[in-house]
């Protein structure tokens, strides 16, 4: 049998905002998406009419918090945010899928029974289980379910399809986020990933096959919200997180995010040179709030990988001078504290990386009260060193990234691109495997031990669910909490145990 596999490099899913401008021809457009919060937590009955008064068109709508994004000229926020009904509009934000480095390599012969992937490399499932005894007391069951919020699942991998329960959704609409994907039609059921981000995420949770996740006999679903590139709006995610929570997910899984805004912000239109005000908050990040609350009052607890930019996120100023650095260019002023979400948001499980020796990864953001706990996600330290030595052949011919890196069930892809390098169409090639690193994957076995936790306390809150995480996880590095690894490594076998 021959597999053809990649390695990845998977960063978080990173932030920018939307700008007025055709990614095709960066010639201006008339009007820009904004996201819009009503004062209300509900819809008013002529929200349509207030924002058509205003300017601006409805695009897409979340009733059950009071949010909705809109289309409109670019002075459509200051009008905004002089309505009695309005309490906070700005330009709707993209969550970016990252560029990856993409390593391909080829298995000869592989028989791919039970577990042999799981045996042979998956050294970070075995640290978060003690080498497989969590799986002694309880791998799960479809009666707890975890929701994963990403780019959706293969349909075909034989690794997660026994755990792939009915319900996933599909929240990218027709066109994808740059209305060019021909196979991006807006249909509700369609959850194949396109991308594979997803799918590794669903393996480090409930694989079971010749990869095994975390809790391997967990059910699940996929909310996908990205395409095969681009990105998407905060508004398909809230809505995700919204419909995951409504239908009665136990955990949400996000290995995504980005940097909000506390403070004022500015955007000079690049038509005018007019320098706008934009109020004191991101309209995305106060509907992230509303989402994250609705989710705890459904009974649904919220993990979130702590982002892959080296910060130390609970250092408001450093988060603000990354974000100016980042987006300056674009035309935004920020003046504040910088938030990382919904990593900070306090109803939600953060989680760091470690790399093969229990440190923090190189790329892992921190925060003393930022993170709550760690699990691996994979290091770059060899990589890095072999690639700046000249010598990275090296560290491919002899596989050192079998060592740092976590390995995880993926589809195979290929794309057609049009004149401007955008992707119109995808083909399926099949299942596959690829190796990853980041905090993307180091939240998905903490999602799959809060699964187990639910599974054993059938009663259970997500707030004791989060705190039987923490009190769970094994210490590592300095006594007691820190600001690297929060109350320590996410352990299974100790979790079933307490």
């Amino acid at each position: 049998m021959k597999k053809f596999s990649s390695l990845l490099l998977s960063f978080m899913l990173v932030i920018s905002f939307a700008l007025p401008v055709n990614a095709a021809d960066q010639s201006y457009h008339d009007t820009i998406p904004f996201t819009v919060v009503f004062k209300k937590s509900t819809l008013p009955d002529n929200a349509g009419k207030i924002i058509g008064n205003l300017g601006g068109e409805i695009v897409y709508e979340i009733p059950e918090i009071g949010v909705v994004q809109v289309e409109a000229p670019a002075e459509f926020g200051k009008d905004a945010l002089n309505h009695s009904d309005i309490q906070i509009a700005t330009p709707s934000l993209m969550e970016r899928v990252p560029e990856v480095e993409n390593i391909p390599f080829e298995t000869q012969d592989v028989n791919l029974e039970d577990a042999v992937l799981y045996d042979a490399f998956q050294w970070d499932i075995k640290r978060v289980t003690e080498d497989g005894k969590s799986f002694d007391l309880n791998t799960g069951n479809h009666d707890v379910v975890v929701g994963i919020i990403d780019t959706g699942i293969d349909l075909n991998h034989p690794d997660v399809q026994k755990n792939l329960l009915p319900g996933s959704k599909n929240f990218v609409p027709a066109g994808g986020i740059y209305g060019v994907d021909q196979s991006e039609t807006g249909d509700i059921n369609d959850v194949q990933d396109r991308n594979g981000h997803g799918t590794h995420v669903a393996g480090n949770i409930a694989g079971n096959g010749a990869i095994l996740g975390v809790a391997p006999d967990t059910g699940f679903r996929a909310y996908r919200v990205f395409g095969a590139e681009g990105g998407a709006y905060g508004a398909w995610i809230m809505k995700a997180i919204v419909e995951a929570a409504k239908d009665g997910t136990d955990v949400i899984n996000m290995s995504l995010g980005g940097i909000y805004i506390k403070g004022q912000i500015w955007y000079t239109d690049p038509a005018t040179g007019e320098k706008i005000k934009l109020g004191n908050d991101v309209a995305d990040y106060v509907a992230y709030m509303r989402a994250a609350k609705f989710a705890e009052e459904n009974g649904t607890l919220i993990v979130t990988s702590a982002g892959n930019d080296g910060l130390n996120a609970a250092n408001k100023k450093e988060v603000l001078d990354f974000a100016n650095a980042e987006y300056g260019p674009l035309g935004y002023e920020f003046v504040g504290a910088g938030f990382y979400s919904p990593a900070s948001l306090p109803n939600v499980v953060t989680v760091s990386a470690t790399g093969p020796n229990d440190e923090l990864a190189v790329y892992s953001n921190y925060g003393s009260g930022f993170i709550d706990v760690a699990a691996p996600g994979g290091n770059l330290e060899m990589y890095y060193e072999y690639l700046n030595n000249g010598t990275f052949d090296e560290y491919l011919e002899q596989r050192l990234f079998e060592q740092e890196f976590n390995l995880s069930s993926v589809p195979t892809l290929g794309y057609t691109y049009n004149e401007n390098g955008q992707v119109i169409d995808y083909t399926y090639e099949g299942p596959g495997y690829s190796w990853y690193v980041g905090t993307s994957m180091a939240a998905p076995k903490v999602s799959a031990v809060a699964a187990l936790l639910f599974a054993e306390h059938e009663e259970a809150t997500p707030k004791e669910v989060k705190n039987l995480l923490q009190k769970s996880a094994e210490d590592i590095g300095k006594t007691g909490k820190d600001k690297y690894f929060g109350y320590g490594l996410s352990n299974a076998y100790q979790a079933l145990m307490n």
